[in-house]
């Protein structure tokens, strides 16, 4: 398994899934037929077939930003700068975080939402954490804090711990539900707040976050913990863009033995459809499965900023991206 594979898997699934985001299953059944395994016109943010979204960007625009070497600061000016052209797709709590050029901005956005917000725009994007070559308790850490630099909510952050930590240890070869279930160890042996509060995302200015932090985080992980098991035993609640439910769904639909078989049932099942097939996606590559040929000619990116333009096919682009 190479990690290039993970990242044209995750961005092959969401670019499949950006036509039918937000339909339901019977209009996508209606347009589309009963299979889907080619790129389709008809997204709602006019992607062309091919072009991936928000999802890819962001995970995109983070590997950017590690390359400014500046650790997380460059992290949130590689999220700036794409924020800054326009993008068409963009999450209310993310655009709301990143217009803070500090990195407590995912907090005070969160406490902004009455600390309700827990939507899956730090999910989808995480997997440029483990992509850009983190490990071990690096990899738990740096999960929490990129995840919170637009999503502070510890739902959102201990999803991302689990995910990238069950990606990793897919990529060594572990068996399906064994990663999952050891990737729930590390995210619980993860002191997240005092991560966070090490890293200046907590603080003075941020204590009444930091204390609303406190009282949530044990049952955000044991939420984590009932969702991932209950995606490894199939069950799919929804996939709106609350976290726990693109986490859940997303898990139950990479259970399949082919590419296509993780990521069609997420863009036949609609709602945020791109978001939990870029999810389902990112399982699948770490698991080794390739994504289908004639996918990967006409991949792009449905945008363009600093350092990425809309027409640059990814299969050229994504290997220096990577190292």
């Amino acid at each position: 398994m190479s990690k290039l594979q993970t990242l044209l898997s995750l961005a092959a699934a969401d670019a499949l899934g950006a036509a039918t985001e937000f339909k339901t299953p019977d209009a996508i059944r209606a347009r589309y037929g009963e299979s889907i395994t080619t790129y389709q016109s008809g997204s709602v943010f006019g992607f062309a077939p091919g072009e991936a979204t928000d999802d890819t960007q962001m995970t995109v625009a983070t590997l950017l930003g590690y390359r400014k070497k500046d650790g997380l600061a460059g992290v949130l000016l590689g999220l700036r700068e794409w924020l800054a052209t326009g993008p068409p797709d963009v999450g209310g709590l993310t655009r709301a975080a990143l217009r803070f050029n500090t990195v407590d901005g995912g907090v005070h956005a969160w406490a902004d939402s009455g600390f309700q917000s827990a939507g899956n725009g730090g999910l989808m994007r995480i997997a440029a954490v483990w992509l850009g070559g983190f490990s071990g308790a690096e990899l738990a850490r740096e999960s929490a804090l990129v995840t919170a630099l637009t999503h502070a909510d510890p739902r959102p952050v201990f999803a991302s711990v689990f995910f990238t930590a069950f990606l990793d240890e897919l990529a060594r070869g572990q068996e399906y539900r064994a990663a999952a279930e050891a990737a729930l160890k590390v995210m619980d042996a993860l002191d997240a707040r005092r991560v966070m509060l090490d890293a200046e995302l907590l603080g003075i200015e941020t204590m009444e976050a930091n204390h609303a932090f406190s009282k949530a985080e044990r049952e955000a992980r044991a939420q984590v913990r009932a969702r991932v098991r209950s995606g490894l035993d199939g069950k799919i609640t929804s996939q709106s863009g609350f976290v726990l439910d693109t986490l859940e769904a997303a898990i139950a639909h990479a259970r399949a033995d082919s590419w296509l078989e993780c990521v069609e049932p997420a863009v036949l099942r609609g709602d945020d459809s791109d978001t939990v097939a870029c999810v389902a996606g990112a399982i699948a590559g770490a698991k080794g499965l390739s994504v289908p040929e004639p996918l990967l000619a006409d991949l792009r990116l449905g945008h363009t900023w600093a350092g990425w333009k809309r027409d640059w096919a990814c299969t050229a682009h994504f290997p220096g991206l990577l190292a």
